[in-house]
């Protein structure tokens, strides 16, 4: 299976030789002799069919060529020194790499985190968040929780179902009156701009007039972003109920009117397809399905 591929400790060799732009350091470096530097790299230029090194004063010096090789080789070294470490001591060094969104990720699955170590303490587990314009980017995680499914590349396990309600802080409520639904228009709104028509659909739910203008109204770009403010009490908003749970029963947050609801959303655990899943990937998959709103 490694026909087609130069002899790793030759690779190995070219790889400290540009890095270090000198065969005396890339010697010192392994421990070995200049020559034997030297004849690992003719191994790798007869391989490779091309010179990769020029003389420059008494210094051999990398081509463009081999440049470009080594930071190719550098990145499948790097992938097999992971392949290594996570599979290394019978597995127990598996990571798993999750991709989250970030209002998620902060106000739902970091509170819970500590209840799925207690669970799986040999886990290891890489969170990485995703803000709404990177949702569909191509991803390398091996899983990743996304509020939409994927039909094609991915294999799905639906976890969480979220409801959009109106809140605010009671550092806000201390100031404007919002006791009937009409009173929306006489304190400050937060608005965000990836989840755009929020406001319009709570309007229209709750019969109220969408022509009407806001005492104030402010705009940020992400929903944590709104979220921080919503909480500072700069004004009031339109946020998920289950991810704002603990917010909720903290008194963080108040639920205005909380019969109108809008916006329903599920929250799935995606699994690019040919991803082998892990012991920790599974237990990981179980543990969220098990977790309460």
């Amino acid at each position: 299976m490694m026909k087609n591929f130069p002899p790793l400790p030759s690779l190995r060799a070219f790889l400290v030789a540009c890095h270090s732009q000198s065969f005396t350091e890339a010697a010192q470096t392994l421990c070995v002799t200049h020559g034997a530097i030297s004849r690992h790299i003719q191994v790798i230029e007869k391989w490779f069919g091309v010179s990769l090194f020029y003389k420059q004063g008494l210094r051999r010096v990398p081509t463009p060529y081999a440049l470009t090789l080594a930071q190719e080789l550098s990145d499948v070294f790097d992938k097999l020194n992971d392949i290594g470490f996570r599979y290394g001591n019978g597995g127990k060094n598996d990571i798993l790499n999750i991709s989250v969104p970030t209002t998620l990720c902060l106000k739902w699955l970091i509170p819970r985190m500590e209840d799925f170590y207690q669970q799986y303490p040999n886990a290891n587990i890489q969170i990485a968040s995703a803000n709404s314009e990177r949702f569909h980017l191509i991803s390398h995680d091996d899983l990743i929780i996304r509020p939409h499914p994927q039909q094609q590349e991915y294999s799905s396990i639906a976890f969480l179902n979220d409801v959009h309600c109106l809140v605010a802080s009671e550092k806000l409520l201390k100031r404007y009156n919002v006791t009937e639904m009409g009173g929306v228009f006489d304190c400050p709104v937060i608005d965000t701009l990836t989840r755009p028509g929020h406001w319009q659909q709570w309007l229209t739910k709750a019969k109220l007039n969408t022509n009407e203008q806001f005492f104030r109204h402010y705009r940020f770009d992400h929903f944590h972003i709104s979220l921080q403010a919503i909480l500072d009490g700069l004004g009031i908003g339109i946020g998920p109920l289950s991810i704002l749970s603990n917010d909720i029963s903290d008194s963080r947050l108040k639920v205005l009117f909380p019969e109108i609801q809008i916006a329903p959303i599920c929250y799935y655990a995606l699994t690019p397809l040919g991803v082998q899943k892990t012991k920790t990937h599974i237990d990981f998959e179980q543990w969220l399905t098990m977790q309460k709103s």
